[in-house]
């Protein structure tokens, strides 16, 4: 038979035996056993031939079923339709694609529980956002999803702050994809959640295949994988990192990640396609992540997406955005996804009275869903005892580093730790219908702003981020003694989640952050400054970079200073820059929109940074003694000896990292961006695929071993 050797292989991958006494050259016996059932395969791939071929089988049927086997007779028109029927009769691909939809419309559900009773049905609303850091009209599930379909290993990389919609960007792919055509790939989605194990990304891994897929062996599963039938879908990548704050940088968080990065570098291979979602996280944004890329470019397609907060004007109907521009709130604060889903389905009347005290529109999200709880369970539990009772819970998840429990020590945590509120709220029944105090915890485990984990239904957290930050928030406000949790991933959704609320009520936060903020990334730290204050101009911001920061219309110091620091990949809207009080500050790769500064200072450098009017500075004068292309000045000499350290026999790599050729105390920023300038216009270097890095031009090798004279 045609491919025997590559059919013997396929069946052997899945668990059959190969039967040769049962086989002739026109097909192939197997036999496979699963505890009771013994069931046995003819295979040929000559269909035309069935009538012929089934007749001699029939003496391979009875020497199988002599020996226990139930038989069965197979005819494929090609291998590939073979490899096909067993992929699908494994994986069960039909029922698989049914759990897939059935668990997005348990998703959807769950959003619209925490929405006002009028939200009837659930629509996922594009958002805006950037692919590698270029923006597109392209809707992003339509060009993830395009992606997939697409020849080729490929890692889809989707960033998001805490609550800006990354696991409904998950469920609408996994949901496209089981929606889509009968011979597409299928999704293999799994949502991490920050347990109170320690876990290894690649165990994690193999036990979530294992669970997912009983029926095959993860090797399998894996392979599978590797040949594009499945896609992987990991929701929640950040989750299984623990940042430490400032005292690690970039690089250091890098090296906690690399491991599971390698695990995924390993699956993509052939035509595997991994989505993995995840907060910003410095992991992304040091020298050796983008090392990272670059070492495996011509491995595999890496895409960096970067969701950007929704658009107002594409959740609330235009009658109720033209109300709330009446009032006196700034409409772009409100630009949370749940918060529009409120406003976009609360009733006529109490939108009416919202937009009269808009400062009380995020308590009245909470004073309404609260009070409906007190409906939903028959909770004779006040608001403000329900308050109190999930900041307990939010602030044990930040003592101990959670965000995910089993039903059973949640229960424990509330009789613990909320017991007080338990025995208060059972005194407002009668004695006749007063719960026990077990009782009234279990509900309390069964409240609407919980959920349960997607990963493990046993398992609970809080229903969004949104819900979950609120609460952190006010637990750090009401703080006598310094807030500070067990990790920097708690601050994010604490202050997305206050961004809507009164200027007061911000700076409160900000200032309850005090002791904590001096242990987050720079990069965060600038960000939550910037979305609680408006400006920044606290200390704190000298010798370190901020990448991949989105700011809208925000003051920089026009107070205060900053000094040798660099600006990496960022984006600046409608914002106002004090270059007077800058210092030796540079830009890379950075964008400015409608943005004005009081003057340029030498102190100020920008490289491949872009602007809609004159903000960047364009310097493409050449120095005299820089004419002459025999010769090196002092920076390209630098320069040079950076990429071919003096020792080294040659050039050990092409690409180079602009950060760290920025880091000298021979130069300033602006003579070693000149420098580069001046190599590139020189031909010696040029742009390279990733545009933090420099790439040497391997034909001038040459020439540079010339200029610096080794011979």
């Amino acid at each position: 038979m045609n491919n025997k050797g590559k059919a013997i292989a396929l069946f052997k991958k899945y668990g059959f035996e190969f039967r040769k006494s049962a086989s002739n050259g026109d097909y192939l016996a197997f036999t496979y056993k699963s505890g009771f059932f013994h069931n046995a395969e003819l295979v040929s791939l000559y269909p035309e031939e069935k009538a012929r071929i089934e007749k001699e089988m029939d003496s391979s049927v009875k020497q199988l079923e002599a020996l226990g086997f139930s038989t069965k007779k197979s005819f494929y028109k090609s291998f590939e339709d073979l490899e096909k029927a067993l992929f699908n009769g494994f994986f069960n691909v039909s029922e698989w694609k049914k759990k897939i939809v059935s668990e997005y419309k348990e998703h959807c559900e769950k959003v619209l529980s925490v929405l006002p009773s009028e939200a009837l049905k659930y629509d996922y609303i594009d958002v805006p956002y950037f692919k590698n850091n270029k923006s597109t009209d392209i809707g992003l599930i339509e060009d993830v999803c395009n992606s997939l379909s697409a020849s080729g290993p490929q890692l889809s990389i989707i960033e998001a702050p805490a609550g800006f919609g990354k696991t409904c960007t998950s469920y609408e792919i996994i949901n496209k994809m089981a929606c889509g055509p009968d011979d597409g790939p299928i999704p293999f989605f799994t949502e991490f959640s920050r347990d109170r194990q320690a876990r290894v990304f690649s165990h994690i891994f193999v036990r979530e295949v294992d669970r997912s897929f009983s029926s095959v062996s993860s090797s399998v599963v894996i392979e599978e994988v590797k040949e594009g039938r499945i896609v992987v879908v990991l929701d929640g990548f950040d989750e299984i990192l623990h940042d430490s704050g400032s005292d690690i940088d970039a690089n250091e968080s890098f090296e906690e990640a690399e491991p599971m990065l390698e695990t995924i570098s390993e699956l993509l291979t052939g035509n595997a396609k991994i989505v993995l979602t995840s907060r910003r996280s410095a992991i992304f944004d040091g020298e050796i992540f983008s090392e990272w890329v670059e070492r495996n470019r011509d491995n595999f397609e890496i895409n960096r997406y970067r969701i950007e907060k929704p658009e107002v004007k594409d959740w609330i109907p235009q009658s109720r955005l033209q109300m709330l521009s009446g009032t006196e709130i700034d409409v772009s604060r409100l630009a949370n996804p749940v918060l529009l889903s409120y406003l976009r389905f609360v009733d006529d009347s109490t939108f009416g009275s919202l937009c009269e005290k808009t400062e009380l529109i995020v308590d009245q999200y909470f004073k309404s869903m609260l009070e409906r709880e007190i409906d939903r369970q028959e909770l004779r539990m006040s608001p403000d005892q329900q308050k109190e009772f999930l900041k307990i819970i939010a602030s044990d998840m930040c003592d101990n580093n959670y965000t995910s429990d089993s039903k059973e020590k949640m229960i424990v945590t509330i009789k613990e730790k909320a017991g007080h509120i338990i025995n208060n709220v059972r005194k407002l029944y009668s004695a006749k219908d007063r719960p026990t105090f077990d009782k009234l915890a279990t509900t309390l485990s069964n409240h609407a702003f919980f959920d349960r984990s997607s990963r493990d239904e046993s398992h609970i957290e809080f229903v969004n981020e949104f819900v979950f930050g609120n609460y952190i928030a006010e637990n750090v406000i009401s703080s006598k003694d310094g807030w500070i949790s067990s990790d920097e991933r708690f601050v994010e959704p604490a202050v997305l989640s206050y961004a809507p609320r009164s200027k007061a009520e911000r700076e409160d936060l900000w200032l309850g952050l005090s002791e904590m903020k001096e242990f987050l990334d720079p990069s965060s730290r600038m960000k939550f400054e910037c979305v609680l204050t408006g400006s920044i101009v606290e200390p704190g911001y000298d010798g370190i970079e901020i990448s991949s920061v989105n700011f809208r219309s925000v003051s920089f110091f026009g107070q205060g200073a900053i000094e040798n620091s660099v600006f990496n990949d960022c984006i600046f809207n409608d914002s106002f820059f004090e270059f007077s009080n800058f210092e030796e500050v540079t830009f890379l790769n950075c964008s400015f929109w409608d943005c004005d500064h009081d003057h340029l200072v030498d102190g100020v450098n920008f490289y491949n940074c872009k602007s809609n009017n004159e903000f960047v500075e364009v310097d493409d004068t050449t120095d005299d003694d820089e004419k002459h292309v025999s010769d090196l000045n002092d920076v390209e000499h630098y320069i040079l000896t950076k990429i071919w350290p003096v020792g080294s026999a040659s050039i050990e790599r092409l690409h180079h990292f602009i950060g760290v050729i920025l880091k000298t105390d021979e130069y300033t920023k602006k003579e070693v961006v000149k420098g580069i300038k001046s190599l590139k216009k020189r031909g010696i270097l040029q742009d390279a695929n990733n545009v933090n890095f420099v790439e040497v031009n391997k034909d001038k090798f040459g020439e540079i071993k010339a200029l610096l004279g080794r011979d």
